[in-house]
């Protein structure tokens, strides 16, 4: 009995945490423009999918086959939205070092060569 009530607290703050970084991530989108505004939409998407995991995990009444595919589906949909998350994040701190060249106009911000 004690560990079924320490599962649940457990649950509810890994539900908790994922609520609030679907909060500050949104918020982020708010402010930010181009390929960090992609980046934070896919975080912020892989954040979703992850509670939707949760939240089908931690409100089950009985464990049954397309419960447990449609946790499983969240699950991988937050690791595609991760993963790219992370290669968006990852090309624009390439381009901000100089270690790759930018593709389009508008990525001549991100150069130390500002327009007059």
């Amino acid at each position: 009995m004690t560990t079924d009530i320490i599962q649940m607290i457990m649950n509810s703050i890994i539900i908790g945490a994922s609520m609030l970084s679907v909060i500050f991530a949104l918020g982020v989108v708010w402010r930010v423009e181009k390929e960090l505004d992609i980046s934070f939409k896919l975080f912020s998407c892989s954040i979703i999918s992850f509670l939707m995991s949760e939240l089908v995990e931690f409100f089950k009444i009985e464990s049954r086959l397309s419960v447990d595919f449609v946790s499983i589906f969240f699950k991988l949909l937050f690791a595609i939205f991760f993963l790219f998350g992370i290669l968006t994040m990852r090309d624009l701190l390439r381009k901000m070092d100089g270690e790759k060249e930018p593709n389009s106009i508008n990525d001549d911000a991100l150069k130390n060569n500002p327009r007059r």
